[in-house]
């Protein structure tokens, strides 16, 4: 590990190789299924990357690593408790259909046309594309600042003209 957190690549990615099996071992305590300690075990090789520079590497790395691992299984069961207290059990589906979405569709495409171009790119490039406010402005050849305001105007007048209807 001291050579990982020195920057050594290829320490860090054996280091890592050598502690999948170990964290695997311990994740099944917490449970039996393959695939939730499959997804625990990335987490914690996440968790254990993010906290590489807590490591003292003059004492043993398995408590460190257990208890990293530890506290990510209990963090996951937390929250799959909390996700199965909402979540209600039917044994038969509902018979509804799913709503006609072309009339909202073609509202929203009605709205859309009624903003002046640049307000729609603007809208366009951060909300449909999903680009950062950075990237959208290089692409508008504009300023962060000049494009968030562009779309919040876009914003603000598709809300007024979507509630009116």
């Amino acid at each position: 590990m001291a050579r990982a957190q020195a920057g050594d690549r290829d320490a860090y990615r054996t280091l890592l190789d050598e502690l999948a099996p170990l964290v695997a071992a311990f994740l099944r305590r917490f449970t039996s299924e393959t695939q939730e300690i499959d997804d625990l075990r990335q987490e914690v090789l996440i968790a254990v990357h993010r906290a590489r520079h807590t490591y003292d590497p003059t004492r043993p790395i398995e408590p460190w690593l257990f208890a990293i691992a530890r506290s990510v299984a209990i963090d996951h069961h937390r929250r799959e408790s909390r996700r199965r207290a909402r979540e209600v059990a039917v044994e038969t589906l509902p018979d509804v259909a799913a709503p006609d979405l072309a009339p909202a569709e073609r509202r929203l495409a009605e709205a859309l046309a009624t903003l002046p171009p640049a307000q729609r790119e603007a809208f366009g490039l951060l909300k449909v594309e999903g680009l950062s406010s950075e990237e959208g402005a290089r692409r508008a050849n504009t300023t962060p600042g000049a494009l968030k305001v562009r779309a919040h105007r876009a914003y603000r007048t598709l809300r007024a003209l979507l509630r009116d209807e």
